[in-house]
């Protein structure tokens, strides 16, 4: 049961000076430390440092405690995971905002405001939206709308800001002093409402874990978990604590790197796939630090592979699709499977993969896009394709597709890429060549071209428009067109519309552009999204020059918009 109790002492980590939630809901106010929640008395219930209680309005259920059968078959030991991807935003976090957000309300704030681009942004504006308070996201300016798209529905006020992150929490920070504003994130009322973990594990019958393995980010949900465990052992409720494991990424991992220092590490700058554990400064280091200590417990860190292979075989051994984060327990296990034999091992899953499907698109093999035509079906099943696709997951993927079996067309479209390529005088990479045969693999050799762009000029000026000057093949005849752009991308697409909108109008989405090495000659990817009247196509075109890979994609795009409206229309 939870109780709500105003019988406790807000004090600091370093040196136990009390502070008052009315002052600070963050950092000490003498010595910018963190600070924990110190009941006056032992419960058996679970407490919360709030005036008043009010049930938690969104989750319904207690996330799931599940036996992973299969790979506890496969590693010798019990392995449990607790599926924290089943709260109502897919992430662990709500159970920190959920208590956040009453004790802005109990502090009479006019709005909870935060700096964040992805899951605690999403967590608070959740239930900020329920409890009717503004909440404010600071995010950097090239924050992508995907990763808003949470926050967003549950009518968060999105701020941008240019700079880093850093930048966004400075700013938030001098922000919420500004006005009557609660200041959210990884703080002390937010490991109150966390802590609820080990209280909901025992209630489910998890008291017999040997070790508890937690993905490290700032350390605030590790603390949280620790702090609830000292809290039942204290009332008496349990009688021993397991041992506890940290695990950061090897290319972000200032907590593992403190904890063998015996001192807080500080990044300037860290890096992973798993983005929701790339902090620089671990703000709750010292608590993950006396857990680790207390427990006899262990910290360690895992490789990018590791935990791309852990995430793929959660997948498909359990059936459970995480975030990276999520998968970095299994990746520390089965790297020092040898500990943990015939052990009670506990990994905690903190969010869904689906707050995360970039790894898993870009990390993967994307399937071609087939004629319907039978032949072509049972011609690209017997290449090897999909077994490649497979076997590529996670692994260096240098090579493997110069075993590609292709039809004699795509093996010669291949050929004029290469060739057009090698007479500008660039050799491709391995890297490249996979890329350039997973495009062509891509191509329907049966299109048919509406334009073909046989010639262009560019004119710069330092100052003003870029003036293009192209030369079409319109079926059966020749043109020359010019206009202007803002850039030689604009430039040469609007000269190329100006003829091809009187074949089929198509409006430019979108374009990306992925350069595949950082070498000068590289290969550049160019990825167009066309429309018209509501359709959408996708189109790609490889080139060591951008503006031809723009062209290639376009014409193409051209032809494969034709080609399906003609279908429809006929």
């Amino acid at each position: 049961m939870a109780t709500a109790t105003t019988n406790y002492e807000l004090k600091c980590v370093a040196n136990g000076h009390i502070n008052s939630a009315e002052e600070t809901t963050t950092y000490c106010t003498q010595c910018d430390s963190v600070l924990w929640v110190d009941y006056d008395e032992s419960s058996e219930d679970i407490q919360y440092p709030l005036e008043q209680l009010v049930p938690d309005p969104i989750k319904t259920n207690p996330t799931s405690l599940k036996e992973l059968d299969r790979l506890s078959e496969k590693y010798g030991a019990a392995i449990f995971g607790k599926l924290e991807f089943e709260h109502p935003t897919g992430c662990f976090k709500d159970r920190g905002s959920y208590i956040e957000v009453q004790k802005a309300m109990e502090l009479d704030a006019d709005a909870i405001c935060l700096a964040s681009t992805g899951n605690m942004a999403a967590s608070v504006a959740a239930y900020a939206c329920y409890f009717n308070i503004p909440c404010f996201v600071f995010v950097p300016e090239k924050t992508t709308e995907a990763k808003l798209a949470q926050a967003t529905i549950y009518d968060a006020n999105i701020i941008r800001i240019k700079g880093s992150f850093s930048t966004c929490e400075q700013l938030c920070r001098e922000f919420a002093k500004s006005g009557n504003y609660y200041l959210a994130g990884d703080f002390v009322f937010r490991e109150e409402g966390q802590k609820s973990f080990t209280y909901e594990l025992m209630d489910q019958g998890g008291e017999d874990i040997d070790y508890i393995f937690i993905p490290i980010g700032c350390g605030t949900n590790f603390g949280a978990i620790y702090k609830g465990y000292k809290e039942m052992k204290a009332a008496g409720s349990i009688d021993k604590i397991p041992k506890f494991v940290g695990i950061q990424p090897e290319q972000s991992s200032p907590v593992v790197e403190g904890i063998f220092k015996k001192e807080k590490i500080v990044k300037e700058q860290v890096q992973t796939m798993a983005s929701s554990v790339a902090v620089p400064d671990p703000v709750d280091f010292y608590k993950v630090l006396d857990g680790i200590d207390n427990t006899d417990g262990m910290a360690m860190t895992v490789t990018e592979d590791e935990i791309l292979d852990a995430l793929k075989e959660l997948a498909v051994q359990e059936g459970q699709f995480v975030e990276p984060a999520g998968a970095i327990p299994l990746a520390a296990f089965k790297k020092h499977n040898e500990k943990f034999r015939d052990k009670n091992c506990l990994f905690v899953m903190t969010g869904t993969g689906f707050k995360d499907t970039k790894v898993v698109a870009k990390h993967s093999l994307s399937s071609p896009v087939l004629s319907p035509d039978l032949d072509k079906v049972i011609n690209y099943v017997n290449s090897g394709f999909i077994e490649m696709q497979k076997e590529s997951w996670g692994k260096s993927r240098d090579t493997f597709m110069a075993n590609l079996k292709m039809d004699e067309d795509h093996e010669r479209l291949y050929n004029e890429y290469v060739s057009k390529i090698n007479k500008k005088g660039k050799t491709l990479t391995n890297n490249e060549i996979e890329v350039l045969q997973s495009l062509v693999f891509d191509e329907d050799i049966d299109l048919e071209y509406p334009a073909e762009v046989l010639d262009y000029k560019l004119t710069m000026r330092k100052h003003g428009l870029v003036h293009a000057k192209v030369k079409l093949a319109l079926q059966d005849r020749e043109v020359i067109t010019e206009a202007k752009g803002v850039g030689p991308i604009d430039a040469i697409l609007s000269g190329i519309r100006s003829e091809t909108d009187n074949i089929l109008p198509l409006q430019v989405d979108n374009h990306e552009v992925d350069i595949l090495s950082p070498d000068t000659d590289s290969l550049v990817m160019v990825t167009l999204t066309l429309s018209n009247e509501g359709q959408q196509w996708v189109s790609k075109g490889a080139s060591p020059d951008t503006l031809e890979a723009v062209i290639q994609a376009f014409t193409k795009g051209l032809a494969i918009a034709t080609k399906s409206t003609s279908r429809i229309n006929g």
